[in-house]
């Protein structure tokens, strides 16, 4: 049976072997699952580090884990951003719980000129927030060593010229001179597996925007000869990705 997980970030991780739980794990610890003292249970850091242990206090907003000598996971052998256009509220959430389950490096949602959502900079911080917690949920569900970063929204032009070092760029399009997904995979090789994929919206990039993403060295791909929603397109891109490398790790 697999025991309830809590997030601890990494800079908050003691020596001696008791951890302290945050205020909103502590609380979801004792006020919502109910856990009491005795009880066992697992801290993770999102960068691969776990560890098992009992709880040892248990209070309102205080709760004291007694670990056992933790495991750390090695890192994956491979990473893909996600810098998906900016979609509806619930589609959104379940793009970012794929996207964790999936093993993604990073996620940078962009703005587009057919984003339907529209970014409000003063209520940025609470909304990231939102998505943090739903990105955690979705690590503790699936029990995932790893936490994808999330970054702030940018406009596309800025995301188009946030890479460094060798990266394939990949952006799934339904016009224009596009090539199969295997294809572009295929012929990275044995390069770094290290990949960049930018994800349209719903009514998908406008001709210039998907100009300039081929200008910055995205290679459009075709994902099949259905229309797919946003999201899916994420999750069949990354899923790709993920299979073609791991295979070889």
């Amino acid at each position: 049976m697999s025991l309830s997980r809590f997030y601890l970030a990494a800079d908050q991780w003691s020596e001696g072997g008791v951890m302290r739980l945050g205020e909103e794990e502590a609380h979801h610890c004792t006020r919502v699952l109910r856990k009491r003292v005795g009880d066992e249970v697992e801290v993770f850091d999102g960068c691969g580090r776990v560890a098992r242990g009992r709880i040892a206090v248990a209070r309102k907003e205080v709760v004291e884990v007694q670990v056992e000598p933790e495991m750390r996971h090695p890192a994956l052998g491979h990473e893909v951003h996600v810098l998906p256009a900016l979609i509806k509220g619930e589609a959104f959430e379940w793009l970012l719980e794929k996207a964790v389950e999936l093993g993604a490096a990073s996620v940078r949602p962009v703005i587009t000129a057919n984003s339907v959502v529209q970014w409000d900079a003063g209520q940025g911080e609470k909304k990231m927030a939102k998505w943090r917690r739903h990105m955690l949920e979705a690590a503790k569900q699936c029990h995932t060593p790893f936490l994808p970063e999330l970054r702030a929204p940018v406009m596309l032009g800025e995301a188009l010229g946030d890479s460094e070092g060798e990266i394939l760029k990949l952006v799934p399009a339904l016009f224009g001179e596009v090539r199969s997904l295997a294809g572009a995979v295929g012929e990275w090789g044995e390069r770094r597996r290290r990949a960049m994929v930018l994800i349209g919206p719903e009514g998908d990039f406008l001709e210039g925007e998907l100009q300039a993403a081929v200008a910055a060295g995205f290679q459009p791909v075709t994902l099949g000869p259905l229309i797919l929603r946003a999201e899916t397109a994420m999750v069949a891109t990354l899923a790709y990705l993920t299979q073609s490398w791991v295979g070889d790790e």
